[in-house]
């Protein structure tokens, strides 16, 4: 949890402090140093220090580990969907996107304004910061839900990996524009996301 604050406060100082202490703590737990690491590589990248935060990965990957591809499940109709990051796999991805553009544009007209401390990968030539984040795996689930039910009252999902602050913003945003209440358990805990907008950790993520 204090890595997990010191990431979205941008504390690149006191983030690394934790993880030196992990590392001295517990050296035999690796794959939590891993995660660690990662989380931290994103702290330096979300604050500009994209220099250290490649020393990081570059590190990790001569060290052989492995990061953990992101993956949200859902039950649509009785049917398990799982999703990774701008996944097409699905028979409906058009329509799936084509979904997650309606949502983009009713979040923006309520003034959300995408994170870009949330990308930790060089962008392409042909990505935003909208097309990016717009592409994780939480967000193409719920746009499965709308698309197969245009009014649900609730959607629950399961992710394997901790939910990035920008995906949590939306989150709260489309349950109270589509008044559909939502819930997401990742990697650190159940995230509620009620009908007025706000979510049950009160963004004590």
């Amino acid at each position: 949890p204090l890595l997990s604050g010191a990431r979205n406060q941008k504390y690149s100082k006191l983030s690394q402090e934790v993880v030196d202490r992990m590392q001295k703590l517990f050296p035999n737990m690796k794959d939590s140093l891993v995660a660690a690491s990662i989380l931290l590589a994103n702290v330096y990248a979300s604050s500009g220090d994209i220099g250290k935060a490649t020393d990081i990965k570059i590190e990790l990957h001569k060290s052989g580990a492995k990061k953990r591809i992101g993956v949200t499940v859902t039950d649509i109709d009785g049917k398990l969907w799982k999703f990774r990051a701008h996944d097409r796999s699905h028979a409906e991805s058009a329509e799936i996107h084509e979904q997650v553009d309606r949502m983009s544009k009713r979040i923006i007209e309520h003034g959300h304004k995408y994170d870009a401390s949330w990308i930790v990968r060089p962008m392409e030539p042909d990505e935003t910061i909208e097309t990016l984040l717009c592409g994780h795996s939480e967000r193409l689930a719920m746009a499965a839900h709308f698309i197969r039910n245009r009014k649900p009252k609730r959607i629950q999902m399961t992710k394997n990996l901790r939910i990035c602050g920008d995906c949590h913003e939306v989150t709260k945003l489309v349950a109270l524009i589509y008044q559909c209440e939502i819930v997401v358990r990742d990697a650190n805990r159940i995230h509620h996301f009620h009908l007025n907008g706000q979510c049950s950790c009160q963004d004590y993520f």
